[in-house]
């Protein structure tokens, strides 16, 4: 029994998401896919367009076998946490022999374990450059790269400017840091860049295109679901709602700002002068707009974003380092297909952390600890379940009554 673990956020689910769990297969041998994937929110700090078991339907209808839940105080933290999170969920399970996961440069795997031991290391004159680059204003990606560029090769600086590439790296350090058996595989991307707006001539179109084409308070059109595979398609045609963006929020933000500088500096990434641009009183604007007067050449939009999520569900650090610092996590299944019960009998019997079929079990098998990471997850799904109902009137599954049991591979 060979399974294989992909780390995900199918922000939407679309057709290169299909192609990167079929090449999984291929290149591994593996009997099942795991794939770990964001809840409700993202990595970048921003609502996913669509609810997590929508997302997690269309991912079992189009190949994946089983799909868990990322805690939230993962999925929406830096690159560099979103992947330790991830993996250290996969590796505990007990059952994952791989890791697959995209890059858009075709470079050998070596070349991001390589890059990832030498990150982790961190020699003395590298960490010299990097304080170099932070004392002269440099955001954190660009005071490595600049760091980096005495010791790494081209090939290895281009892996850090791409967003998949970054992520990569970010999980070859994971592994490497828990010393796990876990072998990594990197499948090179085909079609748009990550951030590309326009649609892709050849290959996949990139998720930001596909949410470009989505307008708010409207059902999904079919310029949109002819990018997804026909399954995903067919279940995003059976839903009597729209997408949730990010300005659906807004009012949420605004009255969470509503308080001390010193109070909102607690929270998860708010530094004091951050906290203090945020406490300060803003006209009454839109969303893009609210973003604008925070936005700066030190804090970027992602950065504001995630730190308006960690404010909105009062994520503090403290809070966050005690889950870092003990390891933390839980396997939250959010849906599986029929033919993967074998594997879900031995994952119980194997993980090294505690498996969740329904929340209602949470209190038995979770310690106090985890219970708490995990209330995190109900809030959000809470929070995010009642802003699409205020917008469409509908009721999205319920975390405690709701796990995808049936799904059949096309």
């Amino acid at each position: 029994m060979k399974a294989a673990g992909i780390i995900v956020e199918y922000n939407p689910f679309h057709k290169g998401h299909q192609y990167h769990i079929e090449e999984t297969r291929r290149l591994t041998g593996a009997d099942y896919i795991v794939a770990v994937m964001s809840g409700d929110f993202t990595q970048r700090g921003i609502p996913a367009c669509l609810d997590k078991f929508t997302r997690a339907e269309c991912a079992l209808s189009c190949g994946a076998d089983v799909v868990l839940e990322l805690p939230f105080c993962y999925s929406v933290g830096s690159a560099e946490y979103f992947a330790a999170g991830a993996v250290s969920v996969l590796d505990k399970l007990g059952i994952i022999d791989s890791l697959c996961f995209g890059s858009e440069t075709a470079a050998p795997v070596s070349l991001f374990t390589d890059t990832a031991a030498f990150l982790c290391e961190e020699p003395p004159a590298y960490r010299t450059a990097l304080k170099e680059g932070l004392r002269a204003g440099l955001t954190f990606p660009k005071a490595r790269l600049y760091a980096a560029r005495g010791f790494l090769s081209e090939d290895a600086l281009a892996l850090l400017s791409s967003p998949n590439s970054l992520l990569g790296i970010e999980y070859c350090k994971a592994l490497y840091r828990r010393n796990s058996s876990v072998t990594p595989y990197v499948i090179t991307r085909a079609g748009s860049g990550y951030h590309d707006v326009t649609p892709a001539e050849e290959g996949f179109s990139s998720a930001t295109f596909l949410r470009g084409l989505l307008t708010p308070g409207t059902i999904f059109p079919e310029t949109f679901l002819s990018e997804l595979p026909e399954p995903a398609a067919e279940i995003l045609r059976r839903k009597p709602y729209a997408p949730v963006f990010a300005e659906d929020f807004l009012l949420l933000y605004r009255t969470a700002l509503h308080t001390a500088a010193e109070e909102l500096s607690l929270c998860a990434d708010v530094s004091p002068e951050l906290a203090a641009r945020l406490s300060a009183r803003f006209p009454v604007c839109d969303y893009e707009a609210f973003l604008a007067h925070l936005k700066t050449k030190q804090y970027t939009r992602t950065r504001i974003e995630r730190c308006l999520l960690h404010i909105l569900f009062r994520l503090h650090t403290e809070t966050l380092d005690r889950f870092r610092q003990e390891d933390i996590g839980y396997a939250r299944i959010l849906g599986f297909r029929e033919s993967a019960a074998p594997l879900l009998k031995h994952m119980k019997k194997t993980a090294a952390l505690p498996v969740i079929t329904k929340l209602a079990q949470k209190d038995k098998r979770c310690n106090a600890l985890e219970n708490e990471l995990l209330s995190f997850d109900i809030a959000a799904a809470d929070c995010y379940n009642r802003v699409a109902y205020q917008k469409y009137g509908v009721l999205l599954p319920d975390d405690f009554s709701y796990i995808i049991t049936n799904a059949k591979s096309e």
